[in-house]
C-alpha cells in the first residue's frame, strides 16, 4: 500500500513540476457529492478536493482527485466505520483552451468541459458485527465535467466519476490485471479556486 502511495505521490509531483508555468493554471476544488450505482453506498454522502493543473493553451492537464466518502458501507458503529476513501492520479482533456480559462461570452469569463482518468489507490474499510475489514486496492476512474470561471478566477466544477478496483490474478505462466467487483459512481458539484 505503501509503495503503491509513493509511486502515484511521486509521478503527481513529477507531471506537476514538469508543466511551464507560463501556459498552465493550477486550481484547488473542495466538492461536495453523493455515491450512486452501489447498492451500500447509494446515495450516501462524498467529500472531496482536487488539486490540478490545466494548460491554458493546450487541452492537456493533470489532476490529484482525493474523495472520502464516510459511512458508505452503513451507518453500523460510529461516523466513517464504514468508508471508502480514493486517491487518483488523472490525465485531463479539456476543450476551451486559448485563453486565460478557456471561452466565453464575456472577457474573462469562461466554461471549460473535459473527460479525465487515472489510477489510485481505494481503501474500503467495512464493519459486520465486531469484525472490522480493510481492503487497499488499486483503482481506475474515469469522470467528464465542466468548469466555469468568473473574471477573478473564482468558479464552480460539476463532475461525474465512475470508480473501479482492479485486482490482480497471477497464473504460473503470466501475471495479468483483472476488473473487479467493487464499483461506484459519484457525482459531485464544487468550488475552483485558480490561481
Amino acid at each position: 500500500m505503501r509503495k503503491i502511495l509513493g509511486v502515484c505521490a511521486a509521478a503527481a509531483v513529477s507531471i506537476l513540476l514538469t508543466v511551464h508555468p507560463a501556459h498552465a493554471q493550477g486550481y484547488v476544488a473542495p466538492s461536495v457529492g453523493v455515491a450512486l450505482g452501489n447498492q451500500s453506498g447509494q446515495g450516501r454522502a462524498t467529500f472531496g478536493v482536487d488539486f490540478g493543473w490545466l494548460s491554458l493553451r493546450d487541452p492537456i492537464g493533470v489532476d490529484l482527485d482525493v474523495v472520502y466518502a464516510p459511512s458508505f458501507f452503513g451507518n453500523a458503529g460510529r461516523y466513517g466505520e464504514n468508508s471508502v476513501t480514493s486517491v487518483m492520479g488523472n490525465v485531463m482533456l479539456a476543450g476551451g483552451g486559448g485563453r486565460r480559462y478557456g471561452f466565453g461570452r464575456r472577457r474573462g469569463a469562461s466554461a471549460r468541459p473535459y473527460v479525465s482518468g487515472g489510477v489510485g489507490v481505494l481503501h474500503e474499510i467495512s464493519t459486520v458485527g465486531d469484525a472490522r475489514v480493510g481492503n487497499n486496492d488499486l483503482g481506475v476512474n474515469l469522470g467528464a465535467g465542466v468548469m466555469a470561471f468568473s473574471r477573478s478566477g473564482v468558479g464552480v466544477r460539476a463532475d461525474v466519476r465512475y470508480f473501479r478496483n482492479l485486482v490482480t490474478t497471477e497464473t504460473a505462466d503470466t501475471g495479468a490485471v483483472d476488473f473487479g467487483a467493487f464499483h461506484f459512481w459519484r457525482a459531485s458539484l464544487g468550488v475552483v479556486l485558480g490561481f
